[in-house]
């Protein structure tokens, strides 16, 4: 799948949209950025963020069809909305049937692609530092302080992400490799010191790549962005053993060794031991390759078939937490590629696997051509542990931003503009 060679849309200039109609949809745009990074829910899903997308859909959709990536995903996710609602309908003689889960699967996967879009066309209206620090700040007010987690660690369940994004949001407005630099490793450091192990292993990582193209030149041919592939999963490797053995090592804290300690003796691996869900997602997989539907709630024999895939793991499932977060009133298989396949089916497997190879693709290609900002690096790499490991509610933001940033626009003549577009 390719596109038009073009890494990003202009903002505008300094005397345009500054008059008129460009002043009401730049501001327009803006507010569209903060709703949607917000995710403020009004009914079962359906947030202020779709609802405003919808209101400005003639501004946007024309920039859906600027990027094969982007229409594609588009397509993909109003298919998955209507699977899932079929799919549920499929099941329901076997399996009890949640209203409330169905509202919220389909408005969940209408988010991405209405997401997507705005940011899509906030980004031809402003630089990437302020589409960034826009939505980071709607993220930032989007923070619940009443969650059980985020009392349990602030940091690590609320701020760290939009922080994360708006600082590095900042850091983009200098195009200088140190600031971005220094802006990764304090917030490593602060990740670090409140036993953020992903976080700081995926700050790390994005470090060493954002070092790693300040050496050699610019090239856009297969075979280096091939090469840059091959060097980032001996990256994303190397990254991995050495957070492993500095968390051994007591460097994170003693809370995060003793968990790695024990996740290890669990199934002798840290991402199978921490993420045991992994064992109930190819065990379903097996038994009902179609997936379930968004609004069908787990039967016993669901439940005790995930409940084998992960005792084959060395984890014991029978401790209330399968029963109560896993199934007790929908499927939640802890990972955007296991949530997208059991709410809706086939088309959810094959969007999220899109996504997983435009950003794969996408960081190769940037890399590789040494344009690739700390921003977008973070959000590439963190979508992309967010598809495997991280439930598809809470991956939503970043899945949304990081598609809007990183995808390539193709460049228009003013004649062909899409309206509402510099």
């Amino acid at each position: 799948m390719t596109s038009t060679p073009s890494a990003f849309v202009p903002a505008l200039s300094p005397r345009e949209g500054r008059e008129g109609w460009d002043v009401v949809t730049t501001g327009l745009a803006l507010l569209c950025l903060v709703l949607t990074g917000m995710r403020y829910d009004l009914y079962f899903g359906l947030t202020a963020g779709i609802v405003i997308a919808v209101v400005l859909l003639p501004l946007w959709v024309p920039w859906v069809r600027s990027s094969r990536w982007i229409t594609w995903t588009t397509v993909l996710a109003g298919v998955a909305a209507a699977w899932s609602v079929w799919l549920t309908v499929w099941h329901s003689d076997t399996r009890s049937v949640s209203s409330v889960g169905t509202f919220e699967s389909a408005f969940l996967v209408l988010g991405l692609a209405c997401g997507v879009g705005c940011v899509l066309w906030a980004r031809s209206r402003m630089s990437v530092t302020a589409v960034g620090a826009a939505f980071g700040a709607g993220m930032l007010l989007g923070i619940n302080p009443d969650g059980g987690a985020f009392a349990d660690s602030p940091w690590r369940f609320g701020f760290a992400l939009p922080v994360t994004v708006v600082v590095l949001a900042v850091a983009a407005r200098w195009h200088k490799r140190w600031v971005d630099v220094v802006a990764l490793l304090a917030l490593a450091g602060v990740s670090a010191v409140n036993g953020g192990r992903s976080s700081s292993a995926i700050l790390l990582m994005v470090v060493m790549l954002v070092l790693w193209q300040s050496w050699g030149k610019p090239a856009s041919s297969r075979l280096s962005a091939l090469r840059t592939l091959v060097l980032f999963g001996l990256l994303a490797l190397g990254t991995y053993l050495s957070v492993q053995a500095a968390i051994l090592d007591g460097v994170l804290g003693e809370g995060a060794q003793d968990r790695t300690e024990l996740q290890l003796a669990t199934s002798g691996t840290l991402i199978t031991g921490g993420r045991p869900e992994i064992g109930a997602t190819a065990a379903l997989m097996g038994a009902s390759p179609g997936g379930f539907g968004g609004g069908s709630v787990p039967s016993m024999t669901d439940v005790l078939v995930a409940k084998s895939g992960m005792a084959a793991l060395g984890y014991d499932p029978n401790n209330g937490y399968v029963e109560n977060y896993l199934f007790g009133s929908g499927f939640e298989l802890h990972s955007v590629i296991g949530d997208f396949w059991a709410w809706y089916g086939i088309p959810g497997l094959v969007l999220a696997i899109l996504v997983a190879v435009f950003f794969v693709s996408r960081v190769s290609v940037l890399v590789t051509a040494r344009s690739a900002s700390a921003l977008v690096l973070f959000l590439a790499i963190k979508a992309m542990w967010d598809l495997m490991f991280s439930p598809a509610e809470t991956s939503l933001t970043t899945l949304v931003l990081g598609i809007a940033l990183l995808a390539p626009l193709a460049v228009r003549r003013p004649q062909e503009a899409p309206a509402g577009a510099p």
